[in-house]
C-alpha cells in the first residue's frame, strides 16, 4: 500500500509517495518514489505539485502549425534598435514593415529573391510584423517595381540612414553582371570580377563601422570619376556636418583628387606606386625606414613614416595614362622639390605620408619568393620555345624577375633579374596615402581601417545575399530588389559589427542558422516558443536582443513609432 513521508528541506516540508511494485525476474519488490507537492503546516493539507505538462487538446489540434522563430525574433530587434524600422516607416509608410520582411527573408535564405516567399512563409517576420497577405511572386514583383520608382523616399531613406552615421564615410564601387540589357543600362565596361558579361556598376556608402548607408545604380560604363562626384553631390545634399571620405587606389587620379581639393572634401586615398611622386617619396623611405625618429605605432604594428606634402599641377609634358598611376594625361602631383610646386595654390596642395609595415613586408616577400619557386617549376615542365615566347603569360606579374633563353643544347634556361627583385624586395611593405583634411598620422591609419568593412560588405552581398546577378530585365524592379538587399546588408553588417565586438568570433551566418532552430508553435495568432539554448542565449546577450517570452500573442496591426506618436 503507498505509503507518504516527508522531506525538510529548508523551512518547507516536501511529501513523497512511497509505492512498493513487484518487478518480474527479481526476488524483492522495488520501490518507486513520487513527489506529490508541498505540506501546508497551517492546514496540514498537501498542496499539489503543478502539472507543467501540455494539454493533450493542444498538441493534438489540427490547426497547429511550426515556425522558424529565432532569426526572425533576432533581426527584428536589431531593425528596432538600429532605428531601421522607423526610417523605413517614414520614407514608405506601412510598407517599410514589407520591405524589412522582405529583408529578414534575404538575410535567412541567402538565396535568390524568389526564395523570399517560402522563407517568409516558413518564418514567423510576417506574424511579428502584423502583416497580412502572401509575399507571392507576382506581388513582389509589382512591389519591387513600386520601390524602385520611389525615388522621393529613397533619397529621404538615405537622408535618414546618414544623419545617424558620424564622420567617416567608405565609398566604393563594385560591378554586378547581368544577362539581360537591362533597357540599355547593362553596358560593357571594366569587370571587376572578370566575367565576360554586361553589367552595372554598384557603388555603396558605409559608415566607419561598415554599415551600409547608401547605394547607388549606375550603368556599366560609367567611369569612377563621374560616379564620385555624384557620390560628392549626393553626400553634401543629405547630410549636414562634415564628413570623411575613405576610398580605395581606383579612385585616387590626379583629376579625382583635384575634384575633392576644389570640393573642399576630406579624404584617405592610397597611392599607386608607379606616380612619379610616390617613385620618389618610397625611394627616400628606402634609405629612411630604420631611422629612430621615423618609427610609429598603430594597431599593435609599428611603421617607419615619411611626411610631405603634393601638390596637384598641370603636367608639363603630355604622356600617356598609365592604370598604375594616379598621374593623368592633363594633370600630375608632385614634391616640394619641383620648382613649380611654390607657384601650386593651398587649396591645390595635400598631405602625402609613405609608411613601412615590416610585418606586411616580411609576407610579402615570403608570398613573392614562392610564387617564383613555383613559376620556375612551371617553366620548366614547358616547351623550352613556349617557355620563352609565352613567358609573360606563363609568369604573369612576376615576368619581369626572370630571363629566359634557349641555350644550343634546346635546354630552357632561366636567370632571375637579381636587381629587379632587390628593387621590389625593397619596396615590400611600402605604401603611399593621400590626405586633406586629417591631419595626423594615426588619424589617417584608423580612418582607412574603415575600407575593410566596405570590402567585406561587397563580398556578403554577392555571396550571402546573392546580389552577384540582376534577374530581371527591367532597371526599376532591379533597383527595387536592391533596396531590399541594401536593408539586408544594413542587418547582416550591424550584427557582424557586433559580434566582432564581442569577441567570439561567430560568423553572423551560422548565428542566424542557430538561432533559427528555435521554433514556436500555434494556432491563430497565438505562439508557444520552444526550448532555447544556452548558446542561443549567449548569441542575444551578446547582439542586446530580449529573451523572448514562452507565449505570444501575435495579430495584425498596423506598426506607428513611438517618436511619431509623441509628434501627433
Amino acid at each position: 500500500m503507498p505509503e507518504i513521508y516527508y522531506v525538510q528541506r529548508g523551512n518547507r516540508k516536501y511529501a513523497y509517495r512511497s509505492t512498493s511494485v513487484y518487478e518480474p525476474g527479481s526476488k524483492y519488490p522495488k520501490t518507486v518514489n513520487e513527489y506529490i507537492g508541498i505540506l501546508d503546516e497551517e492546514s496540514g493539507k498537501i498542496i499539489p505539485k503543478k502539472n507543467r505538462a501540455r494539454t493533450d487538446s493542444f498538441l493534438s489540434d489540427e490547426d497547429i502549425t511550426g515556425k522558424r522563430f529565432g532569426g526572425s525574433h533576432m533581426l527584428k530587434s536589431i531593425s528596432e534598435r538600429i532605428g531601421l524600422r522607423e526610417d523605413l516607416f517614414y520614407c514608405f509608410g506601412p510598407e517599410g514593415d514589407r520591405i524589412l520582411a522582405c529583408a529578414v527573408a534575404q538575410a535567412l535564405s541567402g538565396g535568390p529573391f524568389s526564395s523570399v516567399e517560402d522563407t517568409v512563409d516558413g518564418c514567423l517576420i510576417g506574424e511579428m510584423l502584423g502583416l497580412e497577405g502572401r509575399f507571392s511572386s507576382p506581388r513582389l514583383s509589382e512591389f519591387t517595381k513600386f520601390l524602385g520608382e520611389s525615388l522621393g523616399s529613397l533619397e529621404n531613406l538615405f537622408e535618414r540612414r546618414l544623419a545617424r552615421a558620424e564622420g567617416t564615410l567608405t565609398f566604393d564601387l563594385t560591378s554586378v553582371s547581368s544577362h539581360s540589357r537591362m533597357r540599355e543600362w547593362a553596358e560593357w565596361g571594366y569587370n571587376r570580377d572578370k566575367e565576360k558579361m554586361k553589367q552595372l556598376n554598384f557603388g555603396l556608402v558605409t559608415d566607419k563601422s561598415g554599415i551600409p548607408v547608401m547605394f547607388e545604380l549606375y550603368p556599366g560604363s560609367i567611369p569612377d570619376l563621374r560616379t564620385l562626384e555624384r557620390t560628392v553631390e549626393r553626400v553634401g545634399e543629405l547630410k549636414e556636418g562634415d564628413c570623411s571620405l575613405i576610398m580605395d587606389r581606383g579612385f585616387g587620379s590626379a583629376s579625382n583628387l583635384k575634384y575633392l581639393l576644389e570640393k573642399e572634401v576630406s579624404f584617405v586615398i592610397p597611392g599607386k606606386k608607379a606616380t612619379r611622386c610616390v617613385k620618389a617619396l618610397l625611394s627616400r623611405l628606402v634609405k629612411e625606414k630604420h631611422h629612430a625618429d621615423s618609427l610609429r605605432l598603430h594597431d599593435e604594428h609599428t611603421y617607419s613614416v615619411l611626411e610631405s606634402e603634393v601638390a596637384i599641377v598641370p603636367r608639363a609634358e603630355p604622356e600617356t595614362e598609365d592604370e598604375d598611376s594616379n598621374d593623368t594625361a592633363e594633370y600630375e602631383l608632385i614634391l616640394p622639390e619641383d620648382p613649380r610646386f611654390a607657384d601650386a595654390p593651398e587649396n591645390m596642395r595635400m598631405k602625402a605620408y609613405a609608411c613601412y609595415d615590416r610585418q606586411k613586408a616580411a609576407e610579402d616577400a615570403d608570398t613573392v619568393y614562392k610564387a617564383i619557386l613555383d613559376i620556375e617549376k612551371r617553366l620548366s615542365e614547358t616547351n623550352p620555345y613556349t617557355a620563352v615566347k609565352e613567358a609573360k603569360r606563363l609568369a604573369g606579374p612576376y615576368a619581369k624577375y626572370f630571363d629566359l633563353s634557349v641555350d644550343g643544347e634546346g635546354k630552357l634556361r632561366i636567370e632571375r633579374r637579381k636587381n629587379a627583385m632587390s628593387f621590389s624586395m625593397n619596396r615590400n611593405g611600402m605604401f603611399v596615402m593621400f590626405c586633406k583634411g586629417i591631419e595626423d598620422w594615426e588619424d589617417m591609419m584608423s580612418c582607412y581601417d574603415c575600407r575593410t568593412y566596405v570590402e567585406q560588405a561587397f563580398d556578403v552581398m554577392k555571396n550571402e545575399l546573392d546580389g552577384n546577378r540582376f534577374r530581371t530585365k527591367d532597371p526599376q524592379t532591379a533597383k527595387g530588389r536592391l533596396l531590399i538587399k541594401f536593408v539586408a546588408l544594413i542587418l547582416w553588417c550591424t550584427m557582424a559589427k557586433e559580434l566582432r565586438d564581442s569577441r567570439h568570433g561567430e560568423p553572423v551566418r551560422t548565428v542566424l542558422q542557430s538561432m533559427d532552430n528555435i521554433l514556436a508553435i500555434g494556432k491563430k495568432g497565438e505562439w508557444r516558443v520552444l526550448e532555447i539554448t544556452k548558446r542561443n542565449r549567449r548569441f542575444m546577450d551578446d547582439l542586446k536582443v530580449p529573451h523572448p517570452p514562452k507565449t505570444l500573442v501575435l495579430k495584425p496591426y498596423t506598426y506607428i513609432p513611438e517618436s511619431a506618436l509623441a509628434d501627433s
